[in-house]
């Protein structure tokens, strides 16, 4: 073939990839909130969900459960794989649980008023006490940065205790509004990934303070009118949005940064119609938002597409 055949076969070559690729129809994006499955298996043994409590991801997107049923502490790979169990004696009422950026585990436990802190392997390391007298009924959340800083929410008491890595206290710090009254205390409580602590007050909203205490802002509630969702009940954070969960424990609410609504879904296909508790909620690095349905014992998986 002479060259001058080449270049004409090789340019209507071209143009015909080009006129089928304009051909070609953008591919649709998916629905905001896409449901990916589910997993758990109901038990009481390692790696088995019995009455699970709490969760958190690592920066891996591994997921963590606290079993209040079991005792146990569970590990597992994002799809659900069983990676590791454990259990303490004297941790007999696991409630909130942390990963820092080590991969160390940190579980509180309101009727011993503690946190105990386990290195990645699941061996214990530490158990830091926080008050000599407990409260069953208190909440104790639990945060930690990638600075190390330990980061401690007494609902009753109403402060928060900040601990250095090695456990001394650096300070103490009430979120405004706060009293120590168990009937209306804060909730929720969690770390975000921009570094700023995330609490949720009894209003509904959710207050966002630096790491030293200084009230930055506040989030849906009565504060931004979001439409929906309150705050006192769990909730997840991620790099640009919050998601809160209804009290009836199927509607969730999605808030920007700046309290504006920017989702509601109802859940109520995949969790069932019947009203339950608000489910607990975690975000993990793999641009999914994790929902704990503890009474079907397992953990289901949406891919957040925005």
């Amino acid at each position: 073939m002479s060259l001058a055949s080449l270049l004409v076969v090789l340019i209507l070559a071209a143009g015909f990839l080009y006129r089928q690729t304009q051909a070609m129809e953008p591919k649709p994006a998916g629905p905001p909130l896409e449901y990916i499955g589910a997993w758990g298996v109901s038990g009481d043994g390692p790696g088995e969900l019995e009455n699970p409590s709490s969760l958190a991801t690592d920066r891996l997107g591994n997921i963590f459960i606290a079993d209040a049923g079991s005792g146990f502490i569970d590990k597992f790979a994002p799809e659900g794989k069983p990676l590791l169990s454990f259990q303490q004696d004297g941790l007999r009422h696991p409630q909130s649980i942390a990963v820092d950026s080590g991969g160390a585990i940190y579980v509180t436990d309101s009727v011993r008023n503690s946190v105990f802190v386990f290195l990645p392997s699941g061996d214990h390391y530490r158990e830091l006490r926080l008050r000599p007298r407990p409260a069953a009924d208190n909440l104790i959340g639990i945060a930690v940065g990638t600075d190390g800083l330990i980061h401690v929410l007494d609902a009753d008491a109403g402060k928060v205790f900040t601990y250095t890595p090695r456990f001394r206290l650096l300070q103490t710090w009430a979120p405004p509004g706060s009293t120590p009254d168990a009937k209306n205390r804060f909730g929720a409580f969690a770390m975000g990934p921009d570094g700023f602590l995330y609490l949720a007050n009894p209003s509904g909203g959710i207050m966002r303070f630096t790491r030293e205490g200084h009230f930055v802002s506040e989030i849906g509630g009565n504060a931004g009118g979001a439409g929906g969702g309150n705050a006192s009940h769990p909730f997840a954070v991620s790099s640009n949005y919050v998601f809160v969960m209804d009290a009836d424990g199927r509607m969730l609410h999605v808030w920007t940064m700046d309290s504006q609504p920017k989702l509601e879904v109802d859940l109520a296909p995949e969790l069932g119609q019947g009203t339950r508790p608000p489910p607990v909620l975690a975000f993990s690095p793999r641009h999914e938002l994790l929902v704990l349905d503890a009474p079907e014992r397992r953990v289901l998986r949406y891919r957040v597409n925005f």
